[in-house]
């Protein structure tokens, strides 16, 4: 009894101080972890908020960027992706944002001088935008993307020579020839090239297969015909105006746009009765088949600044050369009859041409 009583004793026994103070120590733990945990999530969740609004901001000034690109305002393009960068410099997206941009504002470059100032010192600081953004392009890019980096260096280069006037020597066309190294396909690298041996006096027929395998990429066609057009234009080596109409001919079969003003200008360089000669008229028709050179110099002939009397003249005048240029004599003596009967030929430049076929067709 006195065991049994001795043991009860011991379980009803209170629980000494060392216990409670171990169990007071794991609630106080177990609370500052939950505190720990909570402070750790206000943490995560704040930098996940900010992160998340720092996106959206990114985002925002992405969409800004990328609308004036595909809004043509290169400079500012470059700019707002230079704003980005500026935050993140190794952010790919915006670099090569920038990238394209620049490259577009050299494809499309313009200055428009105001209040008397020089169209070189227009140039220059604007050429100082793009330069930096194409150096360091090229340095990060490889293969065809570097082609494409180093040929509009090379124009870069070209423009500042060209229009700024401040840089001479070799590096346009260094280059551009470095491009076609890269990849001797490139469409930017060979439509460049050529102009540019056009512009300076390269080897002609040189310059015209580069133009051609541009043209044959099928890639930035717009670029490429402005390339073509505008180095065949007013270019007085023998053939140009024959590789002019092959070009306009090409463009009208394929539906692509040319501009009304160089439209005219084509007109007056390839067909002028009263400005080119004979041999450079007979040049223009003969370089693509008799109904597509009729279709083309109608495609071309808008009518622009002339009255209606004129344009009929002229184009009877074109005709009945045409007429010649393709063997049908007979048929080009009759137009060229006609036309002497016309009242009004007298008054033009172009009656003692119309002469002079009669009586070179009357020969035969």
């Amino acid at each position: 009894m006195d065991n049994d009583a001795q043991q009860g004793g011991q379980g009803g026994q209170k629980p000494e101080k060392g216990s409670s103070l171990k169990l007071i120590m794991g609630w106080v733990g177990g609370a500052t972890a939950v505190l720990g945990l909570i402070a750790s999530l206000n943490g995560w969740f704040h930098i996940f908020d900010t992160h998340r609004t720092q996106r959206a901001e990114l985002n925002a000034q992405m969409a800004v960027a990328q609308g004036q690109l595909k809004q043509e305002e290169y400079r500012s393009s470059v700019r707002s992706f230079g704003e980005i960068l500026k935050t993140d410099r190794l952010y790919a997206l915006a670099l090569e944002g920038q990238l394209d941009a620049a490259m577009l504002w050299v494809d499309n470059f313009q200055v428009l001088g105001r209040d008397g100032a020089k169209a070189a010192d227009v140039a220059g600081p604007l050429l100082d935008e793009i330069m930096p953004v194409l150096d360091a392009g090229f340095a990060r890019s490889k293969g065809s993307r570097a082609a494409d980096v180093q040929a509009h260096l090379g124009w870069a280069h070209w423009l500042n020579w060209h229009i700024a006037e401040r840089e001479f020597g070799p590096a346009a066309e260094k280059n551009l020839r470095a491009a076609l190294q890269l990849d001797k396909n490139n469409v930017y690298a060979n439509a460049m090239l050529g102009n540019w041996m056009l512009q300076n006096h390269g080897n002609f027929r040189e310059a015209v297969g580069h133009l051609n395998t541009a043209v044959a990429t099928g890639k930035a066609r717009a670029l490429v015909r402005e390339m073509q057009v505008g180095g065949f234009l007013h270019n007085e080596v023998d053939g140009a105006r024959a590789e002019l109409v092959k070009t306009v001919n090409d463009m009208r079969k394929n539906g692509e746009a040319l501009e009304e003003g160089q439209k005219s200008r084509v007109v007056g360089f390839c067909y002028n009765p009263s400005v080119t000669s004979q041999t450079e008229l007979a040049e223009s028709l003969a370089a693509v088949p008799e109904d597509d050179a009729w279709k083309t110099y109608l495609w071309l002939d808008t009518g622009e600044g002339e009255d209606q009397t004129t344009q009929s003249l002229n184009r009877d005048f074109i005709y009945a050369n045409l007429l010649e240029v393709s063997g049908k004599r007979a048929e080009a003596l009759e137009k060229f009859r006609a036309l002497q009967q016309q009242p009004k030929i007298k008054l033009y430049s172009f009656k003692k041409r119309v002469d002079d076929a009669v009586k070179r067709l009357s020969k035969g």
